[in-house]
């Protein structure tokens, strides 16, 4: 209980003790000299080992300073504030002691300091017995406290009454909780394998035909728990959830399939078309982290001793560069990772290729002498733990649901890394598809890698580390096929299939649409497994044919005729059409092969067209239709 002590202005104060710090100066054997800073004090010259034991104080103006001797060393003297009840506690090798009253502070305890005023005071301390203690961690249950209203003053957000019936559970066979979502009255749990619904501020009553009848009780907050039919979860992946209207969409990595969570409840949109990718994509995709470390060979180091900056080139051998760093990531040197200086900005100033000088800023000053490095090393990383992630979000532009499978590697590399096993290298997996509800199917891949997605009214956003991007940005010319200030081609693959049964001669190949498309591929479907006596193995064949330039790459002109030609796509009639070029190896009893044969041979064949560098680079690249013109195959 404090102690009050009558003073002017009938004010009353408490009486509180001082904490004291304790600093240990160690001192060698050698009776060499250090200079010791004593808090409060003056610097005392000291040749052996203090223990100091301070008080610390808020900083109020006390009396004048007192100076003491030490008790094996008249001759060092230690200054320190003098206090109203007592002065500090000096050890010396256990062996005396100074300062023998106790140390206090005073506080003032009358609100504003006024005449009269209201005395502050702890009040009233409820508190129940427990037997025990310890944390309990009740990841099937929900928890609630008091009510919070702005126009009353009420405020009990950090209220938790145990008298209260404020916690709600849920089978834990199902897993944790890992995502709570509350729309107009009802609250959607998701669980590792379960999906429920809780009703807020209701419940429900059924009758003998089993009809429901939500009744409104004033004290219930969290009511009946209603579970989704199906036995689905979020698995540990709530990041893959995302909203519009009433529609929610998830991933349930555990069961192979992305889910949406609509009015007529659970439905596997993985199922349109894409089952066999989803299961292969997230069979994959694990729950634990793994250590990503990315190396960098110093040529050379500027970086000053103690410095919170580290300056250095990237090497000409790297194959990475200094945007793969990540903020946060801790700094490894020597193939140590220092637990407490982790990464919190970093500069690029690429010159030009992959060259540039990279600043890194750490979170605390480092010395090569601290690590056990005689000099700055020719080498240093930066590592991160990263645990793969299903990112989703809506695109309320285009109105589809995104998601995006990021698997981590074990290690990311650069360059020579004698102090590292199994170096890999800079590859992280990553997949970014869209579902479109209006056609109810998965329509397109994206070649960016998100932290984040999500919409902000009817625009549609992505992160990357910490940059914001805005997308179908109409503020940008030429900005197609570009994602975090990288252009990327774009591309989509056919199958002709026509007639399935009959063996065909694929001889040409036209589209309608922009100029700027190109063949990268065009092959028949697999043959018989061929054995190879070279290599010793079974292989399949196919016909394969040269890739078919786009009408500007191709366009040259004849050397004899001084006209233009064209060795890809030329324009007839308004349509880009062009002869297949065959390249296939000779197969064994064919008769006609290779370039001697006009096309390729085979039930059904894939073309796949992507926009090319040249043309109209980051416009728009129309593209309506693709066809082929075949004969049935006579061989």
């Amino acid at each position: 209980m404090a102690y009050q002590i009558p003073v002017k202005y009938f004010n009353s104060f408490w009486l509180k003790k001082v904490v004291g710090e304790d600093f240990t100066d160690n001192i060698e054997d050698d009776n060499s000299t250090v200079t010791t800073n004593v808090k409060g004090g003056n610097s005392a010259n000291v040749a052996d080992t203090l223990n100091y034991i301070l008080p610390t104080w808020p900083g109020l103006p006390w009396g004048s300073e007192i100076s003491s001797p030490l008790p094996n060393d008249t001759s060092i003297t230690i200054s320190y504030p003098e206090f109203p009840w007592g002065g500090a506690l000096i050890n010396h090798n256990s062996s005396a002691e100074m300062g023998e009253k106790r140390q206090w502070f005073v506080e003032e305890a009358r609100i504003r300091g006024g005449y009269n005023n209201t005395t502050v005071d702890f009040g009233v301390k409820a508190y129940a017995v427990e037997e025990s203690n310890k944390q309990l961690h009740r990841f099937n249950a929900l928890i609630y406290s008091g009510i919070f209203n702005s126009r009353t003053g009420v405020n009990n957000t950090n209220v938790f009454s145990t008298a209260e019936p404020i916690t709600k559970s849920l089978d834990p066979e199902n897993g944790s909780i890992q995502k709570l979502y509350a729309y107009d009255t009802n609250l959607t749990v998701f669980q590792e394998n379960k999906v429920s619904k809780a009703l807020i501020d209701k419940d429900a009553i059924y009758s003998a035909e089993g009809v429901g009848t939500p009744v409104t009780s004033a004290k219930l907050v969290i009511g009946q728990i209603v579970p989704y039919k199906g036995e689905y979860g979020i698995s540990k992946n709530p990041e893959s959830w995302a909203q519009y209207g009433f529609r929610q969409y998830f991933s349930d990595k555990y069961r192979n399939c992305i889910l949406r969570l609509s009015n007529d409840g659970l439905t596997e949109i993985s199922n349109y078309g894409m089952t066999d990718y989803f299961r292969d994509e997230l069979n994959i995709t694990k729950d634990y982290k793994v250590r990503s470390t990315l190396n960098f060979i110093l040529e050379p180091l500027t970086t000053s001793t103690a410095s919170k900056i580290i300056t250095f080139s990237v090497n000409s051998t790297e194959s990475c560069d200094c945007d793969n760093i990540e903020i946060g990531s801790l700094l490894n040197v020597g193939g140590n990772t220092l637990d407490n200086t982790f990464v919190v900005d970093y500069s690029y100033d690429q010159s030009s290729g992959d060259y540039g000088r990279c600043e890194v800023t750490v979170s605390s000053s480092w010395n090569p002498a601290t690590y056990g490095e005689t000099a700055w090393p020719s080498i240093i990383g930066f590592t991160t733990y990263k645990s793969d992630k299903i990112i989703g979000g809506f695109d309320n532009y285009n109105k589809n649901y995104v998601v995006s499978i990021q698997q981590e590697t074990t290690y990311n590399a650069c360059g020579t890394i004698p102090f590292r096993k199994n170096n890999g290298v800079d590859t992280i997996t990553y997949k970014t598809v869209n579902f479109d509800e209006s056609i109810n199917g998965w329509v397109s891949f994206y070649s960016y890698n998100p932290t984040l997605i999500g919409s902000l009214k009817n625009n549609f956003y992505s992160i990357d580390n910490y940059n914001i991007y805005k997308h179908y940005s109409d503020t940008q010319p030429n900005n197609y096929g570009k994602f975090y200030d990288r252009r990327y081609s774009s591309s989509i693959e056919f199958i002709f299939n026509p007639k399935p049964s009959i063996v065909k001669n694929f001889q040409t190949v036209s589209y309608e649409g922009s100029n700027g498309w190109e063949v990268s591929h065009f092959v028949s479907d697999f043959t018989e497994k061929l054995y190879d006596v070279f290599s010793g193995a079974w292989y399949p064949s196919q016909d394969l044919t040269n890739p078919v330039l786009s009408l500007s790459d191709g366009e040259f002109t004849d050397p004899v005729t001084g006209y233009k030609n064209y060795a890809g796509f030329f324009l007839k009639e308004n349509k880009y059409v062009a002869n297949l070029i065959n390249t296939s190896p000779p197969m064994e009893g064919e008769i006609v092969f290779g370039q001697a044969m006009s096309g390729i041979k085979g039930y059904y064949s894939t073309v796949r067209l992507t926009t090319d560098d040249t043309t109209d680079v980051g416009g728009m690249k129309e593209l309506y239709c693709v066809g082929s013109k075949w004969v049935v195959s006579s061989q």
